[in-house]
């Protein structure tokens, strides 16, 4: 029977099980003795057994649409190999009318619900840094936390949808928009390297904590203009406060800790603390620092602009190629792509379109959607195109919305 993420993301549909599942009962079998025909009456008893199972199967596919899925416990619950095993059949798919159909008749709008839950995320922050601010006990808020990982993990299993929401343009404060968006990246790459339950919501408390010390100097890191050397020290002590926020917090695993801690050190010995060598660096900061670096650059500051995330994949590969691990950067890119998810494009058309998906084998031309037409007028239609399968249509360059 299709999992209802598998449904969603066009691996198998409703109408047209997989093959496996399209067994009636009447397959020939093997049999030395020489065959006689069936009488006619035993051959129309078991047609009709067999049509009674293909309906079953629909009604309990149908049925499984219907229902909500409970992540991370009946996903990640299955181990790393079980994820593994996941992601060799996680092969995007051009979404069809057909399937488009399926998910509105049963009431599941992907990408509704993945706006739904980004909000929730910035919420919840906004209301941890709110409680941090005043001196509160972080205990009381640690359920909320563990529903927002819960919700997020179970998105990203769901589909893409989620990473449409990073790369859009916010006026207010950037700090609680920066710790989802680092979440998000975060929690994908380590989905993608194959963390089980219990590493993913290291990396999930790791990434949401990481930067809270930063709400301590709000007005310093607001200013206009690139920090003079002693202003960044002060800011760098952020780890240390984040990290005081932790500790006060009950059953917080000690990977977290050394996480939070290291997630700005670099494997080429550069970044801060001092003090930590390449091989001291845990598998969670290694994550962190790429995708919070990558974060960073691809949206504005109150100092600097933001810049595309075309030209920051450049830039990671290219001059910063050195910083990172090389493992984390191969799986990276080869999930989000030179194009990532959710960011924005121009075609050699006009038009602008969203990334909304990449084909294995085909970095620089992803599946995308037409969010404004060449006249500049926003799309009325939902129009998809794989540019993997278009000879005459391309990218011309990436674009900051």
């Amino acid at each position: 029977m299709p999992r209802m993420y598998d449904i969603l993301r066009g691996i198998t549909t409703v109408e047209n099980p997989p093959a496996s599942e399209k067994k009636t009962g009447l397959e020939k079998q093997p049999d030395n003795k020489p065959s006689a025909e069936k009488p006619v009456a035993e051959e129309a008893v078991a047609k009709d057994s067999a049509q009674e199972r293909i309906a079953n199967t629909k009604q309990k596919d149908i049925k499984l649409l219907s229902q909500p899925l409970s992540f991370p416990k009946n996903i990640l619950s299955i181990g790393e190999a079980g994820l593994k095993e996941d992601r060799r059949q996680e092969d995007p798919a051009l979404l069809s009318k057909k399937l488009i159909s399926v998910v509105k008749q049963h009431g599941v709008d992907n990408q509704e619900r993945a706006n739904e839950i980004y909000n929730d995320a910035v919420e919840t922050v906004k209301d941890l840094l709110a409680k941090i601010k005043t001196g509160e006990d972080l205990n009381a808020s640690m359920g909320s936390i563990y529903e927002l990982l819960d919700n997020v993990f179970n998105q990203i299993v769901m589909g893409d949808s989620i990473l449409n929401n990073i790369y859009e343009k916010k006026e207010e404060y950037y700090l609680p928009y920066h710790i989802v968006n680092t979440l998000i990246l975060s929690s994908v790459l380590a989905i993608n390297m194959g963390f089980n339950k219990s590493r993913l919501s290291h990396i999930g408390i790791s990434s949401i904590f990481c930067d809270v010390g930063m709400d301590g100097f709000k007005e310093l890191i607001d200013q206009p203009r690139t920090l003079v050397e002693d202003e960044f020290k002060l800011v760098k002590t952020h780890v240390s406060k984040s990290l005081q926020m932790v500790e006060s917090i009950n059953n917080i695993n000690d990977i977290v800790k050394q996480t939070i801690r290291m997630h700005h050190k670099r494997i080429n010995g550069s970044g801060y603390p001092a003090g930590i060598f390449k091989e001291d660096i845990n598998p969670y900061a290694r994550i962190l620092s790429l995708v919070d670096t990558y974060e960073a650059m691809t949206h504005t500051r109150p100092h600097r602009a933001a810049i595309t995330t075309h030209k920051a994949v450049r830039l990671l590969v290219g001059a910063m190629k050195n910083d990172f691990d090389f493992d984390v950067m191969k799986i990276f890119i080869n999930k989000m792509s030179v194009y990532p998810i959710g960011s924005a494009v121009m075609l050699d058309t006009g038009e602008l379109a969203r990334v909304i998906s990449v084909q294995p084998g085909s970095p620089l031309r992803p599946v995308v959607l037409i969010i404004r037409g060449a006249n500049g007028e926003s799309a009325k239609e939902k129009i998809i195109i794989d540019l993997s399968r278009q000879d005459l249509l391309s990218i011309k360059d990436s674009v900051s919305l």
